[in-house]
């Protein structure tokens, strides 16, 4: 398998079906793959992005924790496949000098390269068939795009009236605001 690096570049509104993609940029190319994921995993990958830390710790915490305590370590994670419109993932790790492939999820896989600082792979044959070719994102725009997701899942939060979620949410907005009025 001839694999590319890639780099997670943002989290992105799909308009048509109001869901959300993780965009992964050829490092040394201008290919760019962009995966459906759910909102839980783009507010996630979003807070990784950002280095923002949770008050408790998620399952790519817990996973990184569990991995740190047996001495293993991530070698990198790998998108492998795409078959019927859905994205395979593997997650390469290191035991005991002995290498492990784990399928997943690729959200789960690249939340856990964000969080271990692992790199990130796709498969040649998987970013042939399922690559956009354009330009690098424009800031403005993945910064409007960032403050949309989380008006979004405010907006889901209150619904369900988890008002502490919706709370850091309202929190997280005022703080990228003015964090973009700074620069």
């Amino acid at each position: 398998m001839d694999l590319i690096a890639v780099e997670v570049t943002g989290i992105s509104i799909f308009a048509p079906y109001q869901g959300y993609v993780v965009i992964l940029r050829e490092t040394n190319g201008n290919r760019a793959l962009p995966i459906f994921i759910g909102a839980p995993e783009a507010h996630n990958i979003s807070q990784l992005l950002q280095g923002e830390k949770n008050i408790r710790p998620l399952t790519y915490d817990l996973f990184k924790n569990i991995l740190d305590t047996v001495e293993t370590f991530v070698e990198k994670v790998i998108v492998t496949d795409l078959r019927d419109s859905t994205f395979f993932a593997e997650i390469i790790i290191i035991a005991k000098s002995e290498k492990h492939r784990i399928d997943a999820r690729p959200s789960d896989a690249i939340a856990l390269a964000i969080k271990t600082k692992a790199p990130i792979y796709v498969n040649s044959e998987v970013l042939n068939e399922a690559d956009l070719i354009g330009e690098a994102p424009n800031p403005d725009t993945q910064f409007q795009e960032r403050i949309s997701v989380l008006a979004k899942q405010l907006n889901e939060a209150v619904e369900i009236e988890a008002y502490e979620v919706a709370a850091r949410l309202r929190d997280q907005i005022i703080h990228l605001e003015s964090k973009r009025q700074v620069e």
